[in-house]
């Protein structure tokens, strides 16, 4: 499976059938993005943006899917994640009492060219 946070709920990634994924992939996944492909049976294949793929069971393909270019999938399991930005994000994203503006003790520094870019 294909590692790394891509943005959106990308960790952890969600499992979904070819078939399901065919199914949806105009309104349920359209704003899923899929990393890994894995084969189920002694030769999975699917179509993507008119490409033919096949994959053994057992194995994986890393690869940047997007639900609607996905035609046909047969005996694969894609490795989805939400990435449409409608959920909760973490960490500060509006002002707060906290933080009244850009004062000199809140702006960024550049670090290099000589003190140039501060």
């Amino acid at each position: 499976m294909a590692g790394g946070n891509y943005g959106g709920n990308s960790i952890p990634t969600t499992p979904i059938g070819g078939a399901a994924l065919i199914v949806g992939k105009d309104t349920t996944y359209k704003d899923y993005t899929c990393t890994s492909i894995n084969g189920t049976a002694a030769t999975g294949t699917f179509t993507y943006n008119g490409v033919v793929m096949a994959i053994d069971a057992g194995h994986s393909i890393d690869l940047v899917v997007y639900p609607p270019g996905v035609t046909v999938a047969t005996d694969v399991v894609f490795m989805c994640y939400d990435c449409s930005c409608n959920s909760v994000m973490t960490g500060t994203t509006s002002p707060s009492a906290f933080y009244t503006g850009t004062t000199a003790m809140f702006r960024p520094t550049i670090i290099g060219g000589g003190g140039l870019n501060s």
